[in-house]
């Protein structure tokens, strides 16, 4: 063969070149559009509905023990715990935030109606983009506790209607009513306002 020559049927270098050349560009756009795709804020509500009913009761979310009812003997002042209503944890619009201050703490805007024994409900969908809420506690003062989202840091406040107080979030997580009933909580609302992204 001669110097220079390409074997029959081989390919060159420019073509190789070209071809990876295109594959990496490929590569990157599908890289992109999946990150934009995560990125990209949900549209206002987007699609969450909650099917929760008044008399539900409150079952525990995660932990070695989810599914198991709430027990209001078992909570102390400046504890929170992500619940949903029992037989609907499969619709993630369901998913609340159960926590239990001083019944003396609360201010407006809460919806004292819907608060029972220190025990107040929040829905856990952050209203900026959707992420699910944690909790915050103060030891030295459960009052001055608050829910805090980790996606982006909204910050809301649970002794006053959950208003936000600090990040994006654009308006609180929605208020729920909940009541004690012998060692058990039940829903007594629907939602007090939109769940889920509303940006």
């Amino acid at each position: 063969m001669v110097e220079g020559q390409r074997p029959e049927g081989g390919i060159t270098r420019r073509k190789f070149t070209f071809g990876i050349m295109i594959a990496s560009m490929l590569g990157a756009a599908a890289s992109f559009l999946s990150l934009l795709k995560v990125v990209t804020p949900a549209k206002k509500g987007a699609g969450y509905v909650s099917t929760i009913k008044p008399g539900d009761q409150l079952v525990l979310a995660k932990g070695a023990n989810a599914g198991a009812p709430v027990k209001p003997s078992s909570m102390k002042v400046g504890d929170a715990v992500l619940v949903y209503p029992a037989g609907k944890t499969s619709n993630p619009a369901n998913i609340v935030q159960l926590i239990k201050l001083d019944q003396s703490a609360f201010k407006p805007p809460t919806r004292m109606e819907l608060v029972d024994q220190g025990f107040v409900a929040y829905s856990a969908i952050c209203t900026h983009l959707g992420c699910t809420v944690s909790w915050v506690k103060n030891p030295a003062d459960p009052d001055e506790s608050f829910t805090e989202c980790f996606c982006h840091n909204s910050m809301f406040s649970p002794v006053q209607g959950a208003k936000v107080i600090g990040g994006p979030a654009p308006i609180p997580i929605a208020q729920i009513g909940v009541k004690v009933q012998g060692d058990s909580l039940v829903f007594t609302s629907g939602f007090t306002g939109p769940i889920g992204p509303q940006v």
